[in-house]
Order: C-alpha cells, then structure tokens, then sequence
C-alpha cells in the first residue's frame, strides 16, 4: 500500500512538473536555417601565423549550403624579417550528398603585401595587392554536441592558384 501511495504521490509531481514547463517560442524557419562557424589557428616559430576567419551561411535544401566569410592573418617569416597583414572576403556553396560527405567550392580575394625582389642582406621591397582564389573540393563532416555542431574536414585546391 505504501508503495502505492509513494508512486502515485512522484507520478502527480511529475506531471504538475510536466505542466508548467515554459513553451519556448520557436524559431522563425529562416533562422533555424542560418549557422555560423569558422577557423582560428596559430602557428610560432620562425614563420609565425596568426588566423581568424568566421563565416555565416544558410541551409537552403537540407543539402545545399551557400555563405560568405571573411579572413584576417597575419603572416611572418623572421628570418627575412618580413610580415604581412593579410585580409579579404570569400562566398562558398557547399553540397551534401550524404550526411557526412560533402562537396565545397569557394571564391575568394585575399589582400597582402607581396615582396616583389629576392631578399637581400639590406632588405626587398613590397607591393599590396589583391590575389583571387578559386577553390573547390570535398570533405567530411562529424556532428558533435548533440547534432547541433559540426566538425568539418576539407580538402582544396586553388585553381587560379600562381607561383
């Protein structure tokens, strides 16, 4: 009997509990299409690399993807004593054909200072320009965190790529 009592006593609880839970106001459709992310990485040394590059994008199937970023790096080499902040945007689509493979293709346009003669012992001279991009292929994607988070590995290669 008393055990009887005790599970109908957590059962009301329960469910007292269970109605008054808050309905979380649901999201727009567009905004639970939006995700963000990007890459941040460090390097030291004798070439020091610094690399900030958020991107936002939108689901616009459940496998096609599209979004823009944008870059800020910066870059040196201590042994020429030569350094350069490096800056730019790029747009990417991106198709999953399988849950944990997809397809990737980006332009982009990264602005430098390009050393224009061979290091000499008294120094080179630079020239700022803007260097374009086009990159394009594939990767795999692993959902962490309750599938709301993604790790992303790619591989690209530049196509307009010029020594």
């Amino acid at each position: 009997m008393q055990r009887q009592i005790l599970i109908s006593i957590l059962l009301f609880i329960s469910l007292y509990s269970f109605g008054q839970a808050k309905e979380e106001k649901p999201k727009s459709p567009f905004w639970e299409r939006v995700f963000v992310g990007g890459n941040v990485g460090a390097q030291f040394g004798n070439v020091t690399v610094a690399n900030l590059s958020p991107i936002i994008g939108y689901r616009i199937t459940p496998k096609i993807s599209a979004g823009f970023g944008v870059t800020y790096q910066y870059y040196s080499i201590r042994t020429y004593n030569y350094e350069t902040h490096m800056y730019g945007g790029r747009i990417f689509a991106r198709y999953q054909p399988i849950s944990f493979l997809f397809l990737h293709a980006e332009a982009e346009a990264m602005n430098w200072n390009c050393p224009r003669n061979e290091p000499l012992p008294i120094g080179f001279t630079t020239e700022r320009l803007w260097s374009p991009g086009l990159l394009a292929g594939g990767g795999f994607s692993q959902p962490i965190g309750g599938g709301k988070s993604s790790i992303f590995i790619m591989g690209l290669y530049n196509f307009l790529y010029n020594s």
